[in-house]
């Protein structure tokens, strides 16, 4: 199986600082969603993730838009890029990097949950003839985000894999697995395009994306769950998986 070859010590290094994992939910009523999956070159698909992941053939990212209007944290949108990957044998996606409008919900997000984002004018918006989404930063477009075509989808046939997240705590340099519990409503398949993606603006050049794959749009409760696993980054999920004990 082959595993990434990544530095975790350098990949940390900018890392937000998680103390104390989240405890307690968040959770998003009336939450929307659009998240699209691209294909992207292989010959960096091991570059770009720490030894404790394994990338997945064909090599794949997601690029998804969440706007929460209403939240523990106030309202906020949150635009992230995860590459999408193994934890020994379940399928995860690693954050890579995200932007977010919301500064309570950016400062518990990065606290609890180990989200490495920026503050940016993060946009979505879901229509009956489509979804689009944007990111811009100081005037930049980094992201241009599009469901193109969009049909009904029954909300039982989604189904969402949990992230990981790298992040410095007191017990050294973790992955921390994000898990976001989902009641939806409604929901849509389309055409996906990206309009625009500045993999540099998202601090991984490497990722070019190439094929497209799918796009959905949904509306419905989001939930991110109490923290319950830590991994070390540095080796595989069967030797460095910690569950954390909330008791």
């Amino acid at each position: 199986m082959l595993s990434g070859t990544a530095d975790p010590e350098a990949m940390a290094a900018s890392a937000p600082y998680v103390a104390a994992p989240a405890t307690e939910p968040l959770v998003c009523h009336g939450a929307e969603l659009l998240q699209l999956v691209y294909q992207v070159d292989a010959h960096t698909r091991q570059e770009v993730l720490p030894p404790a992941l394994h990338p997945v053939n064909p090599p794949v990212i997601t690029v998804s838009v969440l706007r929460a209007a209403e939240s523990d944290a106030g309202p906020f949108t949150l635009a992230e890029t995860r590459v999408v990957c193994r934890s020994g044998a379940r399928g995860r996606g690693f954050h890579v990097s995200g932007f977010i409008d919301g500064e309570e919900a950016a400062r518990l997000l990065a606290q609890r949950w180990g989200y490495r984002t920026r503050p940016a004018a993060v946009e979505l918006r879901l229509r009956h003839h489509g979804a689009t989404a944007e990111v811009r930063e100081a005037g930049r477009a980094l992201l241009d985000a599009r469901l193109l075509d969009p049909v009904p989808l029954a909300p039982a046939d989604i189904q969402f894999t949990d992230s990981m997240h790298l992040a410095r705590t007191p017990r050294g340099n973790r992955l921390i697995q994000v898990e976001r519990a989902y009641d939806i409503t409604a929901a849509r398949r389309g055409r996906p395009v990206l309009a625009a993606f500045e993999a540099a603006g998202w601090g991984e050049p490497r990722l070019r994306p190439s094929h497209p794959i799918s796009a959905v749009a949904l509306t419905g409760d989001v939930v991110f769950r109490p923290v319950r696993y830590l991994c070390r980054a540095d080796v595989s999920a069967s030797e460095g998986t910690e569950r954390i004990d909330h008791a």
